[in-house]
């Protein structure tokens, strides 16, 4: 990989960290707010079964707290992640494969959007609008991709696609 793609990457796991931490730090109010732990401390929930004080909720409850009521830097940490998958998934595959995995994505992202699209919240609505159109861009992407790619054989007013085309 080129200094080009390495500096590509350090700037998306630069974002991802700062919006982590961010993201973290906003959720931590929910010590605070003891009546949300039934409603925001999924996590707390599966490990310790009932959330009794602040000492039994874990640390991915944060962003979940985060994400409900202030979802701009979950949002943030969404997309450069996101940027991350492509730009590795884009060095990794070759076009056909990089098509699959862009479909795939988008795919779990439009799943991920189903499933918190009943959420009654603000950061909630907002994360789902989120995944939704992320999903449904990375779809397009793999789509277009396909329709662009030369085929085998094709024919055009103008020339003849073959593998002994030196064009191609």
């Amino acid at each position: 990989m080129s200094i080009k793609d390495w500096s590509q990457v350090g700037i998306g796991l630069l974002v991802l960290g700062f919006s982590t931490l961010v993201s973290w730090y906003e959720g931590s109010a929910l010590l605070d707010h003891s009546w949300e732990w039934r409603y925001s401390a999924p996590f707390s929930e599966m490990i310790h079964g009932s959330v009794t004080g602040s000492s039994d909720i874990v640390g991915l409850d944060f962003f979940v707290y985060a994400a409900k009521f202030s979802p701009l830097y979950p949002g943030m940490m969404i997309i450069s992640a996101s940027y991350l998958f492509i730009l590795i998934g884009f060095k990794l595959f070759k076009q056909t494969g990089f098509r699959i995995f862009l479909a795939l994505l988008g795919a779990i992202y439009l799943t991920l959007s189903v499933v918190i699209s009943s959420s009654p919240t603000e950061g909630g609505n907002t994360l789902f609008w989120l995944f939704l159109v992320v999903g449904v861009l990375m779809i397009v992407a793999a789509c277009v991709m396909k329709s662009l790619q030369p085929i085998e054989g094709r024919t055009s007013k103008y020339f003849t696609i073959s593998s002994e085309n030196p064009l191609i």
